[in-house]
């Protein structure tokens, strides 16, 4: 069985419900990482029990250094979704975006041409 791998951009508190989803799947698997702080990806991933995550400190260095990710989940700052969302799609990564989806209606224009351009899917996580 092929599994999707998928990365994770954000390693704060809202990101441990998409990693606890993620394990629930037998066909994904967590490949990579990303946080701003200097071991925080580590020992977010440590915590969770999941072993050979290769972590980075943005979403680029991941991205850029990932070919192979199917997914990402961005996890991050509201002000920093758009960034991160655009900049995946355009690498051709499916992606769920956390809530809000932005912070400014231009940036959701850029987003949604962004997903458009890349034939990628983009989930916004709204969930009652």
């Amino acid at each position: 069985m092929a599994k999707w791998r998928v990365g994770i951009i954000g390693t704060g508190w809202i990101a441990h419900p998409h990693v606890e989803s993620y394990l629930k799947q037998p066909d994904v698997e967590i490949v990579a990482g990303a946080d701003l702080i200097p071991g925080k990806a580590d020992a977010f991933f440590k915590k969770h029990g999941i072993e050979n995550v290769r972590t980075y400190l943005s979403h680029k260095e991941m991205l850029d250094n990932e070919p192979e990710l199917d997914a990402v989940s961005v996890c991050t700052y509201n002000m920093t979704h758009a960034e991160c969302t655009i900049y995946a799609l355009k690498k051709g990564v499916n992606v769920l975006l956390e809530k809000p989806m932005c912070v400014t209606l231009d940036e959701a224009v850029e987003i949604c041409r962004a997903e458009k351009e890349s034939g990628k899917v983009l989930s916004i996580g709204f969930q009652p």
